[in-house]
Parts: C-alpha cells; sequence; structure tokens
C-alpha cells in the first residue's frame, strides 16, 4: 500500500545514522562561490563520514511526506495499519526490537483516532513524538545495539575508517550518556565532547578519504569547481587536523588564504 510504505518512511527513526552523525560530524560542504566571513565548513546531514541519512533523532519521525491520495473517497489509513512496515523499516536500522516496539507505542498514543492519510509534515505532534520517544524508550537501546549501530553508521562501506570509528565512540562516552547519543547533538556539552574527540583520536582517519569526501562534495554540482575545491583544502588542511575537517570543526571564514582559492 503506497500510503502505508510513505507514512512509514515519515515514522522511521534512523538510529545508525543519528548515532554516526553524532561522533563523525559529517563531510565538510562545497566551498562556497565567494567566501564570506560567516561561511562555514559545517557538516551536511547525508554525507556523514560513513553514514547515511543525517538527520538525527530518536523518534521516529524522518523527512519524506505522507504522499496521501487525493481522491476525497479514499478511504482513512488507521494508525494500527502502520505497525508491520514501522517494526521492519525500524528493525532494519537497528536491532532492538523492545525499542522499535515502544516507539510505535508512542506513536499510537499521539495519533490515536487520525486519519493518517492526512497527516502532514508540520503537523506538531511529531516534535512531542520525537522528545517522548526518547524519554519512554532510551533504557530500550541496550549500550552494545547503539554501540554497534555507531560503528556500521560511521565506518559505512569505507573499512578504512574503522579505526577512527572504534577511537569515537569511546573517546565520546567519556564524557557522553549512551541516552545522549539519541539526541539531537547540539550544544556545548556536545561540542567540548567532539573537540575531546578530535584530539584522543588525531591521526585515525585517513587524510585521502577525508579529502576525497571533501572533494566529492565540493565538486558535485558543477566538476568545474575541482582547482578552486582542491585549493580550498589546501587551506584548511593546513590549519586543521583531518578529524577537525572530518567532523565539521572547520571555518572557512576564519581560514588564511580560502578568499585566494579560485
Amino acid at each position: 500500500m503506497k500510503t502505508s510504505l510513505a507514512l512509514s518512511s515519515r515514522l522511521l527513526v534512523c538510529v545508525c545514522a543519528a548515532l554516526a552523525d553524532a561522533a563523525c560530524g559529517g563531510s565538510p560542504p562545497p566551498a562556497p562561490a565567494a567566501p564570506a566571513p560567516s561561511a562555514a565548513a559545517a557538516p551536511t546531514d547525508s554525507s556523514t563520514p560513513g553514514a547515511s541519512s543525517g538527520s538525527a533523532s530518536a523518534a521516529p519521525a524522518s523527512s519524506s511526506s505522507a504522499s496521501p491520495d487525493s481522491s476525497s473517497d479514499s478511504a482513512p489509513v488507521s494508525v494500527d495499519s502502520q505497525r508491520e512496515p514501522f517494526m521492519q523499516g525500524c528493525m532494519k536500522r537497528v536491532q532492538a526490537p523492545d525499542y522499535c516496539q515502544c516507539g510505535f507505542e508512542q506513536f499510537q498514543q499521539l495519533f490515536k483516532g487520525t486519519d493518517m492519510a492526512k497527516l502532514t509534515d508540520d503537523d506538531p505532534r511529531f516534535a512531542q513524538l520525537q522528545q517522548q520517544t526518547m524519554t519512554q524508550c532510551a533504557s530500550k537501546l541496550p549500550e552494545d545495539t547503539i554501540k554497534a549501530s555507531f560503528i556500521t553508521g560511521c565506518t559505512g562501506s569505507e573499512p578504512k575508517k574503522a579505526a577512527y570509528c572504534a577511537c569515537a565512540w569511546p573517546a565520546l562516552r567519556k564524557s557522553l550518556s549512551v541516552v545522549d547519543f539519541i539526541s539531537d547533538f547540539k550544544g556545548p556539552r556536545f561540542d567540548d565532547a567532539k573537540k575531546t574527540m578530535v584530539k584522543s583520536c588525531k591521526g585515525k582517519f585517513p587524510a585521502a578519504v577525508a579529502k576525497a569526501e571533501f572533494m566529492g562534495e565540493c565538486t558535485k554540482n558543477d566538476p568545474s569547481t575541482a582547482s578552486r575545491c582542491g585549493c580550498v583544502w589546501k587551506k584548511l588542511a593546513a590549519k586543521y587536523t583531518t578529524e577537525q575537517i572530518a567532523a565539521g570543526m572547520a571555518d572557512l571564514g576564519s581560514t588564511p588564504g580560502v578568499d585566494t582559492c579560485k
């Protein structure tokens, strides 16, 4: 059923991606056409080193819309009809059936009586669902499960990242709780944890891999910018460690010489 599949995508939590984003921060985005003082080499959610999408939250929410049937006589789509596709999708992302079941139960409570085919992305209950799932279901995610998802998501299809990702987990856990890994990973406390991580894991993220990811992201919309992107990479690499760049901690605006890259 098309509506059910689309809705399940809207509701599913991408735990693996969230965990990898939290640790790795993401590859730097393309350098701006005309560098401004405020431009920053911040991570893109979809290009986290070794991760898939990035949106990061532990609640059953994603970014796709429900794509409801527009005909006026469409049969209502019940909350309960979403259970099977939701559970299947959740289990593919994190092997924690109790957590997935708990997340669906929160969804059932908040959206009881709602015609899912008419649900919109801006429904305020999604924000409540995200917070409620974190609060009620976090204890159902065993640390071993979160760690495994973290390592898998961070490493992705690039085995050369394995040493870095294996180092990142214990480095972050020194100051963060397991529950922190299913939060949005934003704020001073998380920034400090990442700063500690890149120091502890210095030299473990392969520079060639980081550069390849940067160049791929920087030139994806315009391959002719390869020369400029290569110049920007050199300027960043001269000021920041590879780990800082990979974690999205490099600031283009304060990097000397970036404005000379043509």
